[in-house]
């Protein structure tokens, strides 16, 4: 038998990559993020909700106006699509994120943020 030819049982048929969403993986809750942020920078828990609500509120409503939000080190969030349904609209968006760069803080030394 020559092994130099191989068979269909040989072939590893597994999906690495699909288009379609899936809830299998990890999310960040609200809640998660702020904990994270209020670690990183070393402030109370309610002040760092507060700004990190007014912050997703200002980029919700970016994009639902049909704005691109371009924000370092996060990236590029640029809206794909979009379909209004009975209770909800859904929009598709692009996050292009950058390599090879640095990442750079919002604020340089001396700025407000």
């Amino acid at each position: 038998m020559d092994n130099s030819q191989t068979s269909a049982e040989d072939i590893d048929m597994t999906v690495v990559s699909t288009n379609e969403p899936t809830d299998a993986l990890p999310q960040m809750k609200k809640k998660e993020l702020i904990e994270a942020v209020a670690a990183k920078v070393d402030l109370k828990k309610p002040d760092v909700k507060a700004a990190v609500e007014a912050a997703l509120e200002v980029l919700g409503e970016a994009l639902t106006n049909g704005q691109s939000v371009n924000v370092p080190p996060l990236g590029k969030l640029m809206i794909k699509n979009s379909k209004s349904g009975a209770n909800a609209t859904v929009v598709n968006l692009r996050l292009r994120q950058s390599k090879g760069q640095d990442k750079k803080p919002l604020a340089e030394g001396g700025e407000d943020s």
